[in-house]
């Protein structure tokens, strides 16, 4: 069973004539048990649709469409990690008696680790990231190395094409990007949408920076563990970046399986069935 629903996003300051932000969530399956799924950039909750019906016998899966992705209707040109700390929490406060699992996926593994700190529930069970941006990726790590200053600016100029194309040259011809974002930013640059979802994102990433000491307390206070999935053949990622930054943690796990930046859809079915049973009392 498929259906969806809105969340909607509070600003109390905000201009009441002003249109609402909000994002458009999809529901998979009908299990007891609640996963919570947030895809990564340029995808949208549907990604997680095989995963959520091969699974929708033992899970309810609600995989929400990130601010400029998808169907989800963001107005403003940002989003703060309290903002959405705030819209997963009211996803949480949904089902207050329901095991809760959390799985992110490349910019939702990021932005599900810094909002960790934000979200209560009383059976929060675990936390699995897939290829999670924010641990030097190949393509991602330049941002995370800019002065706050010149954020603005580049936001800014992602939205005339032509400029940040040039500008990707440059990065790629002094590999500070590989090829692969170069042709993937050529590619998409000429979608109104892509644009304005590349300056949005870009404007709020870095209000969700890698803290790998305040990730791992807010796993200890929650009694939680968190594995974290690694394609062998991710071009995406810096592996040796992303061992320095989660193999440290006592709470967290690598587990690395064939493949690449892809959802690992098998593994993360049998991954869950097996939480199941091991939750079994």
């Amino acid at each position: 069973m498929t259906t969806h629903f809105w969340l909607t996003a509070d600003k109390p300051d905000s201009d009441p004539s002003a249109p609402q932000d909000r994002l458009f969530v999809r529901q998979y399956g009908q299990g007891t048990a609640l996963l919570i799924a947030l895809h990564g950039f340029g995808r949208n909750g549907a990604r997680m649709e095989r995963l959520g019906t091969h699974l929708g016998d033992h899970f309810t899966t609600l995989a929400p469409d990130l601010p400029y992705h998808g169907k989800s209707e963001w107005y403003t040109d940002r989003y703060s990690t309290e903002e959405l700390t705030a819209l997963l929490q009211q996803l949480l406060d949904r089902y207050p008696d329901r095991p809760v699992y959390l799985l992110g996926h490349s910019l939702g593994g990021r932005y599900l680790s810094s909002c960790l700190a934000g979200l209560h529930h009383d059976k929060l069970c675990d936390l699995a990231l897939v290829a999670p941006d924010g641990a030097g990726g190949r393509y991602t790590n330049w941002i995370d190395t800019l002065p706050a200053t010149l954020v603005k600016p580049l936001a800014r100029l992602s939205e005339r094409p032509r400029a940040i194309l040039r500008m990707s040259q440059w990065l790629s011809k002094r590999g500070l990007i590989n090829r692969y974002s170069t042709e993937y930013l050529k590619y998409n640059l000429n979608d109104r949408p892509f644009r304005r979802r590349l300056a949005g994102t870009l404007r709020s990433v870095l209000k969700f920076p890698p803290r790998p000491a305040a990730f791992e307390r807010a796993l200890r206070d929650r009694n939680m563990s968190c594995t974290v999935f690694v394609g062998d053949k991710d071009p995406l990622l810096h592996h040796d970046r992303l061992s320095s930054m989660y193999e440290p943690l006592p709470s967290v796990t690598l587990q690395r399986y064939v493949g690449s930046h892809w959802l690992p859809e098998q593994l993360l079915a049998e991954y869950y069935r097996n939480s199941l049973v091991t939750a079994l009392p």
